[in-house]
């Protein structure tokens, strides 16, 4: 694992389109994978620059937290911020458009009076997904967190294009504690159908679909996906799966059963749909009369009414972000820790992921603390507060990192990221690996699938080597490898010193970065995510600076040989080791452990643009290939050729 930074005078040299990669020469300090990225856009301000904030959710320049390509113009990206605005970002002249606003609060002029944005990291306006058939449609669905007393319908004085006639409320579905109004926290799923999707502003209606009752501002109804591989005629098209937090119910001692009861929807993840068009499976009206659960959801069959039909999956923290991965068919939860273990999770039908009573793969005691797994390893889980449905052995995670406990290992960090499994065509490095990132720490990380697919068998013990992802970025003044440090003792990743140079730039006047961590001591969040649009590309969102970033490419280096010169005998070097692990002598090139097409393609740029090869061929051909290859070459160069990287 590296641990170390580079100063400026030992920043990347680069002449013409020649690029020296120092972090990937030095041998055993080499990083597991460098990924070069850029500035892509910078967000509207509606933080505060000031020292200190007003309040805790202020002092974070703009709170983007996700990104979605719009489906019928893929020039146009939707991202929204918590404190309101829901942009469409031009992706050619990267210029923000106000789409919506949320914000009604006091004198402001958004849709929703209540929406609660004043503190917590995930309240506001959470998230936006895309129904399958938005083109057909219109159809998106936003979450948004309400507190406080006043009106709960929208304000349309100033949406003209949006028409509230008939939009009402539902009643609320509340956990234990919620506490009633106006202190308790609400979270809303709404539906909003666009009569104009090429319009700059939103034309259309909306409805509520759900309302549901929380205790704490923390861990609320949090991601939104669909099945990608599910079609019109199947039964699992448009069938919503919804990420629910505990609201914190977990962690208290009166509640702590709330993740495992089925009379609530609090540490769960819902399947439903939100209308019954041109639906094939068997369904059922929802009691509100919003949307309909699939007879087939795994609860379905328990003889007990308070049972909440919509649950899909359930025993989970904070779940906060989804993603589906389609060539694996993979249901992949990030699920942030108490005060133990940060998790991905592959999500089954009926799964118990254990929480309260597990997390990572440790039993939680009943002062929380992590102690062995029992002999019999099982839990309860109940129809209500009092009533047991069954015991059951829990799922576990195929990946964790702890928070810097005796014993946890490396990484170390705070709060797990979005994360997704790379399918875009940038970045041959990543091809088949899961990037995801610790928010607060701001660092990156990748796993292999195949290892994570593997880790998906059962046993606690099982899983899959977390790898750091060291970030290229030139700030102005040339561009920089970062790794991931520990000054003091602190955890700050590539991204947290990236942030924090920009926050700064931007005039932020927090010595070090807004907010508060563990890990990070007393030098504050990153708060990243990562995104993807519709052909895979990686993004990487920011709140503390405000800024998008874009994934241009992995850095490589290929002379394996180490002797100045990228020619044949490298070729060599990555042949006799191709489809094994390795090192930069057997021809890793990217540094991920790997001897790979990837690498093969770092040789071909470097030994020089003739030298393309139009296909990879399978490790047995390899010799033949060598020889081609060579064969097109008078003579070889003897100094590296410039990185088309």
């Amino acid at each position: 694992m590296s641990r170390h930074t580079f100063s400026d005078s030992a920043k990347l040299r680069a002449g013409a389109a020649a690029i020296a990669i120092l972090a990937l020469l030095a041998g055993p300090a080499r990083a597991n994978l460098t990924l070069r990225m850029e500035d892509f856009a910078t967000a509207p301000m509606t933080g505060s620059v000031a020292f200190p904030s007003a309040t805790q959710a202020s002092a974070y320049l703009a709170r983007i937290n996700f990104l979605s390509e719009d489906p019928v113009d893929a020039n146009r990206l939707f991202v929204n911020d918590q404190n309101g605005p829901l942009y469409v970002l031009d992706r050619t002249t990267r210029q923000f458009t106000q789409y919506m606003d949320f914000d009604g609060r006091g004198a402001a002029t958004g849709l929703f009076p209540r929406l609660y944005t004043s503190g917590g990291y995930a309240t506001g306006l959470v998230t936006l997904e895309f129904d399958p058939d938005y083109a057909n449609n219109g159809k998106f669905y936003t979450v948004h967190v309400e507190q406080g007393s006043g009106s709960k319908l929208p304000d349309a004085s100033a949406h003209p294009g949006f028409d509230p006639t008939g939009y009402t409320t539902t009643a609320s579905i509340n956990a234990p504690g919620f506490g009633g109004e106006p202190g308790g926290y609400q979270n809303v799923l709404v539906e909003w159908t666009d009569t104009n999707p090429v319009n700059a502003t939103f034309e259309g209606t909306a409805r509520e679909l759900l309302r549901i009752g929380q205790a704490s501002r923390i861990h609320p109804m949090g991601d939104i996906v669909f099945n990608p591989n599910a079609a019109p005629g199947d039964a699992d098209w448009r069938m919503m799966y919804v990420a629910i937090g505990d609201g914190a119910t977990g962690e208290n001692g009166s509640t702590r059963s709330v993740p495992q009861t089925l009379d609530n929807l609090a540490g769960k993840i819902l399947r439903i749909r939100p209308d019954d068009a041109g639906a094939t499976a068997a369904l059922t009206a929802s009691t509100n009369g919003r949307y309909f659960v699939p007879d087939d959801n795994p609860f379905t069959q328990i003889n007990n009414a308070a049972v909440r039909d919509e649950v899909y999956a359930l025993g989970l923290r904070n779940p906060h972000r989804l993603s589906w991965d389609g060539p694996t068919d993979s249901l992949i939860a990030n699920d942030i820790g108490l005060h133990t273990w940060e998790e991905v999770n592959i999500i089954h039908a009926g799964g118990n992921y254990g929480y309260a009573d597990r997390e990572g793969n440790q039993r939680l005691n009943s002062f929380y603390q992590p102690v062995s797994l029992p002999g019999t390893d099982e839990i309860d889980y109940y129809a209500t507060g009092s009533t047991v449905a069954g015991a059951v052995m829990p799922l576990y995670p195929v990946a964790q990192y702890g928070h810097g406990q005796a014993g946890s290992g490396l990484p170390e960090g705070d709060a797990i990221s979005s994360g997704f499994i790379y399918r875009g065509a940038n970045i041959p490095s990543l091809q088949g690996k899961y990037v995801f990132g610790d928010v607060s720490t701001g660092q990156l990380f990748w796993l292999d699938v195949d290892e994570m697919l593997a880790a998906d068998d059962g046993n606690p013990a099982t899983l899959a080597d977390i790898h750091l992802i060291d970030v290229a970025w030139d700030s102005g003044g040339g561009e920089q490898v970062y790794t991931t440090v520990t000054p003091g003792g602190d955890t700050l990743g590539p991204m947290h010193q990236i942030v924090e140079i920009a926050y700064h730039g931007r005039g932020g006047q927090d010595p070090n970065l807004p907010g508060g961590a563990q890990t990070t001591g007393g030098e504050g969040r990153a708060d990243v995510r990562w995104q993807v649009d519709a052909a895979g590309e990686l993004y990487l969102l920011s709140k503390s600076d405000g800024m998008i970033r874009y994934v241009v490419a992995a850095l490589g280096d290929a002379d394996f040989n180490a002797d100045g010169a990228v020619d044949g005998s490298d070729l060599l070097a990555w042949q006799r080791h191709a489809a094994g692990a390795g090192d930069l002598a057997q021809g890793d090139a990217d540094a991920d452990g790997l001897v790979t097409a990837a690498d093969l393609g770092f040789w071909r740029d470097q030994y020089g643009a003739a030298a393309a090869i139009a296909t990879v061929p399978e490790p047995a051909n390899v010799a033949l290939a060598v020889l081609a290859v060579l064969g097109g070459f008078a003579t070889a160069r003897s100094e590296r050729s410039p990185s088309s990287t």
